[in-house]
């Protein structure tokens, strides 16, 4: 596992990769986050994923699976988290989240890209994969 230069945004300083990456207790799931914790989440992490998300929306229902199965195959790179926009109105607002499901990509809290709509799993490790070049 290798990822080149990573950038502590926290602390405007470059950390070694072996550093980053032992520090850090990697999630193999999808984690759920609430107001209250989704600042600490997408903060801790050299890249998080948010999939922002409500229970009526069928596309958000079909993207659960997929984003359950990239967290197995991206553990210790990459941490998954989902955010229900219905139950937390107000963070989907500060993310002005204003279609679902709707992917938010972080680097230690820094928003990096985004996506909307449903993806299959091939597009979305594609934007990770590219995205984790950057990072």
């Amino acid at each position: 596992m290798v990822l080149l230069g990573i950038f502590d945004f926290n602390k405007k300083r470059k950390i070694s990769d072996k550093q980053a990456l032992s520090d850090i207790q990697w999630p193999d799931y999808v984690v759920t986050l609430e107001g209250k914790n989704i600042k600490e989440f997408i903060t801790k992490y050299p890249f998080s994923i948010v999939d922002f998300w409500a229970s009526w929306c069928a596309p958000c229902r079909a993207m659960a699976p997929r984003l359950r199965r990239l967290s197995k195959i991206y553990k210790g790179k990459v941490a998954f988290g989902k955010l229900d926009t219905q139950g937390n109105p107000e963070i989907a607002k500060k993310y002005k989240i204003m279609g679902i499901p709707h992917l938010v990509f972080f680097s230690y809290g820094k928003k990096i890209n985004s996506v909307i709509g449903l993806k299959s799993i091939g597009d979305i490790k594609d934007t990770i994969d590219g995205l984790l070049k950057k990072v």
